[in-house]
């Protein structure tokens, strides 16, 4: 009975799928192109309805929200912010049963072997592609010009006294909604994290 179940709900989707108009969206595969993320995000919704969920982020190579940010800053005058990220990492070994080298030296491995990041400001239709921390500082550049020069704040402040340092060192027009901080680091915390300025923007790791 389960499996007649299975057989059906399987026939359904096909036929479901059959009806489906042309895709005319964004690219169902791996894209450098600039797309808004509410575009890419209906293209791997897309992938998934017609090619299933499972393994869905490795198997399709596409853009989709990234987990821990996603719409990342919404706070800057002017600016928006998303962050995305596709999972290139190749996995060919599993798809074609161990013979990835056979496949890539065929010409049709297109995995091009990292997990990458997208910095998508959909107000100015920019976007930067590459490392975490890259895109990231690579839209401070084009949103935030200046930010670089910013006080390192030093790590031994917490709490009030990092707030009462900011207000004495910052300039006013950097206590503002959305603006980032610089802060210093140790060991291997130095990654950029959302939403930890004062204003809702980012706390930029200066290490």
């Amino acid at each position: 009975m389960d499996q007649l179940t299975f057989d059906i709900d399987q026939m359904i989707h096909e036929l479901d799928i059959a009806a489906l108009p042309n895709w005319a969206g964004a690219p169902l595969h791996f894209t450098t192109n600039y797309h808004n993320p509410a575009e890419l995000v209906e293209a791997f919704d897309h992938w998934k309805f017609v090619n299933g969920n499972q393994g869905s982020i490795p198997r399709s190579h596409m853009w989709h929200p990234a987990y821990t940010e996603g719409h990342a800053n919404g706070n800057t005058p002017g600016h928006d912010l998303y962050i995305l990220t596709a999972d290139t990492r190749c996995r060919c070994w599993n798809d074609f049963k161990g013979l990835a080298a056979e496949w890539e030296a065929s010409g049709k491995c297109s995995c091009l072997g990292s997990l990458i990041y997208q910095a998508n400001c959909a107000t100015c239709s920019w976007h930067r592609i590459g490392g975490h921390s890259e895109v990231i500082e690579a839209w401070h550049d084009h949103a935030w010009p200046g930010w670089r020069d910013l006080p390192v704040i030093p790590n031994n402040i917490a709490g009030k006294k990092r707030n009462a340092w900011i207000e004495t060192h910052y300039p006013v027009e950097w206590q503002t909604e959305g603006a980032p901080i610089l802060t210093e680091r140790d060991g291997i915390a130095t990654r950029h994290l959302c939403g930890r300025s004062p204003w809702g923007g980012f706390d930029l790791s200066a290490t």
